[in-house]
């Protein structure tokens, strides 16, 4: 929905969630519109920046995501645009009480003794509490680049993309479906069927000369 389509909505909405970076074309909202608009009618307001929040890495292109910083919560997936392996996800929160749910106890996860006795548990310190510390990877990579390392990358990425397109474009053999907004490029043969482009795109796959989405 686009903010004059929000602008329609109850006077008192709770929550409304934008995209930084959709899964097939890279896409971002409008997010300052989008932004102002929760600010006037209170709402709450959720980015899932999956894709595209490694952006903010990019002092070229980091200015995509203004208006990303009036968010109450965002999601990011490092395994998307910041060079890990699955899974690589991050929720960050302005306000801390938004994590209050860590704290909620179970029996079954929280024996009284242990705790009293000052042993650790997991329950407070992951969503996921056992599972694999997925950060790891992440503080490893932030480590090891930095920054200025992980935006060189970006900018390569978009470079490479809009190269790509621009190719695309130039050749009678392929049609373009837009200019890419961040890595993603849509194109596919000229007067190709649906059907034809997704036997092709199984055939590379099989043949394990590219990986097509």
């Amino acid at each position: 929905l686009g903010p004059a389509t929000l602008e329609t909505l109850p006077p008192e909405p709770l929550l409304i969630a934008a995209t930084a970076g959709t899964t097939d074309a890279g896409l971002i909202d409008p997010l300052p519109e989008i932004a102002a608009l929760c600010a006037r009618r209170g709402a709450r307001l959720h980015i899932d920046a999956a894709y595209g929040g490694a952006l903010l890495f990019s002092p070229r292109h980091r200015a995509r995501l203004d208006g990303l910083a009036a968010a109450d919560t965002v999601t990011l997936d490092l395994h998307k645009l910041g060079w890990q392996p699955v899974a690589a996800g991050l929720l960050a929160v302005r306000d801390g009480h938004d994590l209050a749910a860590l704290n909620h106890r179970a029996d079954y996860l929280n024996a009284d003794d242990d705790t009293e006795a000052g042993l650790p548990d997991l329950l407070g310190r992951s969503l996921r509490t056992t599972r694999r510390p997925d950060v790891l990877k992440i503080a490893v990579t932030l480590k090891t680049l930095g920054r200025t390392g992980l935006g060189h990358l970006v900018d390569r990425v978009c470079a490479q993309a809009q190269e790509f397109a621009e190719l695309v474009d130039r050749h009678p053999g392929f049609e373009l479906h837009a200019p890419p907004t961040i890595g993603t490029v849509l194109f596919r043969p000229a007067g190709a069927t649906d059907d034809t482009v997704a036997a092709v795109r199984r055939q590379l796959l099989t043949d394990g000369r590219a990986v097509l989405g």
